[in-house]
């Protein structure tokens, strides 16, 4: 913000003059970036209308002070670059593709960008990417700086090429950080444990190993780090680290080259790049205390069968009638049973037993009920059991991989088999054979190539070409029809034949203007146990016109121009939403989370101003929330910024004047209410709440779900809790197992826009009941502790996520909680070493002020004006 460091009054009228010509001008800009795309060369640039109530959110917010919301990564102080600023990566992890900068990723030509190559996330910064990539062990990144599209390549032959793109930039992965002796609770050393030159590394006071490693990420001429809580060493000897000495509560990591590259084409060393995962490890860190937990996470598993079981745990028999048989999986022989990739071979897919041969090891596996397939090589044979069955195999001399088919009865008997429905009889459908009994004609089904069912009636055998999706009630004649095909795509067909949505396409993936249209833009990913359930977080979801699914895959697609092709793909299917939401429609409701804990200086009175501390102050000063009219301009502050109500933090009975306020000033505006249970200061306040919780709760704007009153929790582990004599939804803060009696999670502050993003895409407890999280950022101000390193500039990132995904609320964090720096109420930055002027005449020692704050480091805050009194030039120069 080019006036944050004005030499007006903060609260003179020329300085919000000043302010707001400037943000009549980001007014108009911003109009036009919410109808621009950020979509990759040859993809349809569609408008995005849905985004004009978010355009208004992030207006608004910039005039109550936050203007400028530009993505940083949250710890970062500075980017280091050259004189283009260019940010120079670690070269000893990433090297750029074809320069790096303004490169889109691809496979091996500049048009290969088959959707499979890479799973996308979202990240605050490239570095953030990257670590991302880092712990997944993936091939290289696409970022995109615009909107915090991270794409984590994992193409097997790597990135070979890339295409000009300007948004984005692509590096490759060519190392690791690789433990040293171990890595725990050992310290860095040069060419030998006594070697610690100072000249070897640079200092940073970092608090989280994570923010550590994006550091080095960040630095090209790093060879490592050390890390224990505070403090990073980021590692710069051309040598790196050779040695390290045993340094209780330390981390020591140094960059690994893992690959050699030639011509634009990766070629891995095996011998080292098999150890990525294994190698790379999270380290869970707290300021409180010097222990370092550690956990290590593996991408791929190899399952070592020290015994072999001779029977299934459960075998059961097959269904009497209904033919049984086997087909080789990508042809059968040399290959090894996987699951979605040829690298996925998680030993919970299958049970392995000790069978005399491969006619055994089929028996076992036609006794298991929930048997998919076998992987058979002499005595050892895998029962498969996973639910999507086995997609995938890989190329392993003498072994065989074979797929169950059998049998599953339409509608009970009694009926013909149709195509997609009951009018559906197309003589190219099927062929007619005579077969004197019915396990003659699925044997002849069985033994043809592209059989996907039979219907059989006397001696008639007609054997179906064509995906039986319907069927109809013959009551002369013994009709039976019957699909055919593995149980996985036995249940597929069932849930697709029962539902009552258009399909686009079956056996076909959803597509935009044409069948090579997919743009990732078009669609979220979320989970989904069916297709049923698919199709519910679709109907909860606003601007969703479609899904495309297939067994641990729902897409909800929200392209503008809704599904126009699709694209030939086995057990997947595009279904249309059976009616379009009215234009304009929203149904996700904005709620500012509130603090009424500034109740002035009565006798024994807790007040907030004088016990807390802060760097910011109020633009309404020190204010007293007994005084309806201070309350009555915060609300008037938030209706017109698009802010459809408050979810009120509840601690003390102390507060019950000020929520009695908000309470009755809430209704006269239309905005509406809830009660944020919160036992941080008393564990016992679900039950000395209950009266005024029944009077609150009674009010006929406090927020609802399907009748259930919303009470949301942020519980602590000692909290007493007693339901109220009344139904209710209680959801409880994200962070750790819900407990028992809760209904669901809502998320709260974190720096990850990786983690939130993970958040929406579960499927929650209550299906059409989920909370998002808006917030500007993260800056305490505690004399004794720090709660989370600080970071900032998170509100548009955050609120562009939650227009993505449309839960039933977003809720703003917070209104005005200054302790913790996360207010969106207009603000400024307090000078460091002024008490607060209520709490100097109320004689309230000591006095405090921001500098006495230990936040690990102070971030400079652009997004806030600073007060007359700060040192104006340095404000200057650093804004």
């Amino acid at each position: 913000v080019q006036d944050s460091c004005s030499t007006a009054s903060p609260n003179s009228a020329e300085h919000f003059s000043s302010r707001i010509v400037a943000y009549r001008s980001m007014a108009e800009e911003s109009q036009q970036l919410l109808f621009e795309t950020d979509s990759e060369p040859g993809l349809q640039a569609t408008p995005r209308p849905r985004y004009h109530r978010l355009g208004a959110l992030l207006l608004t917010f910039a005039l109550l002070g936050l203007g400028s919301l530009v993505q940083l990564a949250p710890h970062q102080k500075s980017l280091r670059g050259n004189e283009a600023g260019v940010v120079q990566d670690s070269l000893s992890l990433f090297e750029p593709v074809d320069g790096g900068a303004e490169r889109a990723c691809r496979g091996a030509t500049s048009s290969d960008n088959q959707p499979t190559y890479f799973l996308v996330t979202s990240a605050v910064d490239l570095a953030s990417c990257q670590l991302q990539c880092l712990q997944t062990g993936c091939q290289g990144v696409e970022f995109h700086a615009s909107n915090g599209r991270c794409e984590l390549w994992t193409r097997p032959e790597g990135i070979q090429a890339s295409a000009e793109f300007t948004p984005s930039v692509c590096y490759r992965r060519v190392g690791i950080l690789e433990p040293v002796d171990g890595g725990l609770d050992r310290a860095c050393r040069g060419s030998s444990p006594g070697d610690n030159n100072p000249a070897y590394f640079q200092i940073e006071d970092l608090q989280l190993f994570d923010d550590c490693q994006r550091e080095c990420l960040r630095t090209a001429e790093c060879r490592g780090i050390e890390f224990s809580v505070g403090r990073c060493e980021i590692w710069t000897r051309p040598e790196g680290i050779q040695a390290s000495i045993s340094l209780s509560g330390f981390l020591c990591y140094r960059a690994v080259n893992t690959a050699t590259t030639s011509t634009g084409t990766t070629t891995t060393q095996t011998s080292q790049t098999s150890t990525v995962s294994s190698t790379l490890t999270t380290a869970t860190l707290t300021s409180l205390t010097t222990t370092v937990s550690m956990t290590s996470t593996s991408m791929t598993s190899t399952s070592t069968i020290s015994t072999l079981a001779s029977t299934p745990s459960s075998p059961s028999p097959s269904p009497p009638g209904l033919l049984v048989d086997f087909r080789g999986v990508d042809g059968g022989v040399d290959r090894v049973c996987r699951g979605a990739d040829p690298d996925d071979n998680n030993p919970i897919y299958f049970e392995v037993f000790d069978a005399d041969d491969l006619e055994a090891c089929k028996e076992l596996c036609a006794g298991t009920s929930d048997c998919v397939g076998v992987e058979s090589i002499g005595r050892r044979c895998e029962v498969w059991t996973r639910p999507a069955g086995i997609q995938a195999t890989r190329e392993v001399a003498g072994y065989q991989c074979l797929e169950l088919v059998t049998f599953s009865l339409v509608d009970g008997g009694g009926s013909a088999c149709r195509g997609t429905s009951a009018g559906d009889n197309m003589p190219e459908y099927y062929e007619v054979f005579t077969e004197p009994t019915l396990e003659d004609c699925q044997q002849r089904c069985a033994n043809t190539t592209d059989c996907e069912g039979v219907k059989y009636s006397g001696t008639r055998c007609e054997v179906w070409n064509t995906p039986i999706l319907a069927s109809v009630s013959i009551t002369t004649g013994d009709f039976q029809c019957f699909r055919f095909g593995s149980r996985p795509r036995l249940t597929f067909l069932t849930e697709v034949a029962a539902s009552t949505w258009s399909t686009i396409g079956f056996d076909a993936e959803c597509r935009g203007e044409t069948s090579e249209d997919d743009s990732p833009s078009y669609y979220s990913l979320v989970t989904a146990s069916s297709l049923q359930r698919c199709q519910e977080r679709c109907l909860a979801l606003t601007i969703c016109t479609g899904i495309e699914y297939r067994p641990g895959h729902c897409e909800l697609w929200t392209r503008p121009a809704g599904v126009q092709a699709t694209n030939a793909l086995v057990n997947s299917v595009c279904l249309q939403r059976p009616s379009s939401p009215p234009p304009g429609a929203i149904q996700t409701k904005y709620v500012a989370h509130y603090m009424p804990w500034f109740v002035g200086f009565q006798s024994g009175v807790y007040d907030h101003w004088c016990v807390g501390n802060a760097h910011y102050q109020s633009y309404l000063g020190q204010y007293n929330l007994n005084d309806r009219a201070i309350v009555q301009q915060q609300l008037d502050l938030m209706k017109n910024a698009s802010i459809d109500g408050v979810w009120i933090d509840y601690q003390l009975a102390s507060w019950n004047a000020v929520i009695d306020i908000v309470m009755e000033e809430t209704a006269t505006r239309g905005m509406g209410v809830a009660i944020v249970v919160d036992s941080v200061t008393n564990p016992n306040i679900f039950i000395e709440s209950r009266d005024k919780m029944i009077e609150w709760t009674n009010w006929p704007h406090y927020y609802r779900v399907n009748g259930n009153a919303v009470i949301p929790v942020f519980q602590t582990p000692d909290v007493n809790f007693e339901p109220f004599p009344f139904d209710a939804y209680y959801i409880v803060r994200r962070g750790g197992p819900p407990p028992s009696w809760a209904n669901g999670t809502y998320p709260w502050v974190t720096p990850s826009l990786s983690v939130l993003d993970v958040y929406y895409q579960e499927d929650h407890t209550l299906s059409s009941f989920a909370v998002g999280a808006a917030y500007r950022g993260f800056r305490d101000c505690y004399k004794d502790r720090t709660l989370i390193t600080p970071f900032l500039q998170m509100l548009e990132p955050t609120l562009m996520l939650a227009s993505k995904y449309q839960p039933e609320f977003v809720q703003v964090i917070t209104w005005n909680d200054y302790s913790e720096g996360t207010m969106i109420e207009p603000s400024w930055v307090r000078p460091r070493d002024v008490c607060l002027s209520t709490c100097v005449e109320e004689n309230i020692q000591p006095c405090l002020t921001s500098s006495a704050c230990d936040s690990g480091f102070d971030p400079l805050d652009c997004t806030k004006p600073y007060d007359r009194s700060s040192v104006q030039q340095h404000c200057h120069r650093q804004c």
